[in-house]
């Protein structure tokens, strides 16, 4: 993961306990068989801050197309920066955003750091497969019939798990909890490498810094 890459609270957590799991650590961590429950908090409130596992497990699904986006383009002068194809799928985000009642500047936040961890996956693979040439892959998957389809899959996939976890995300310590098991959870089922848990970092990096939303009605 490069140098500039902002590091957020629920980055360093997601990172430390994804490691703890991955790394060969003596400590053990499962996530929990019930949420944790901090004081005050609700049945409601639990059973929302669950709901972080499936957007932390459609954001893995992204990053491991970004395998196929890398393959696609090695070797064929294709850069991996591509600002003109980052803007459509941002403004495609934004569109999407504004139809399903999301808040545009939320999705668009969230994207970016996706297309920041598909980026971190395609430098990393492409510094491997430059010093490792037996390791480059063998096919070449087309980016316009075969990969993108999936990412706008995905795409409208996360922007409602962004809708459905609205009112969880945000800068306090039962998201920073809830995120780093989702994460780490996902990592060990998908069998991530140490490539794709950085990706993931930068993925998730935003989640649970998001300004808290207002509840509905003031009792």
């Amino acid at each position: 993961m490069s140098a500039d890459l902002p590091i957020s609270r629920s980055t360093a957590i997601v990172s430390m306990v994804t490691a703890l799991v991955l790394g060969g650590s003596s400590v053990a961590f499962a996530a929990p068989s019930a949420p944790v429950v901090t004081p005050g908090q609700t049945a409601e409130g639990i059973r929302q801050t669950a709901s972080l596992v499936p957007l932390t497990d459609l954001a893995v699904q992204r990053i491991l197309l970004a395998d196929k986006v890398a393959a696609a383009k090695f070797g064929t002068g294709r850069p991996i920066d591509d600002p003109v194809r980052e803007q459509q799928v941002l403004d495609q985000v934004t569109t999407l955003s504004t139809g399903m009642g999301l808040d545009p500047a939320d999705g668009t936040r969230f994207f970016r750091d996706q297309i920041d961890a598909g980026k971190v996956v395609q430098h990393g693979l492409y510094a491997l497969w430059g010093t490792r040439p037996k390791l480059r892959p063998a096919d070449r998957p087309d980016l316009t019939t075969e990969v993108r389809p999936q990412l706008d899959k995905i795409t409208t996939e996360i922007l409602e798990q962004l809708k459905a976890t609205a009112d969880v995300r945000g800068a306090n310590h039962a998201c920073d909890v809830q995120l780093s098991g989702a994460a780490a959870s996902a990592a060990q089922h998908r069998h991530l490498d140490r490539l794709h848990r950085d990706a993931l970092n930068v993925a998730l990096r935003s989640v649970c810094t998001a300004p808290p939303r207002p509840t509905n009605g003031t009792g």
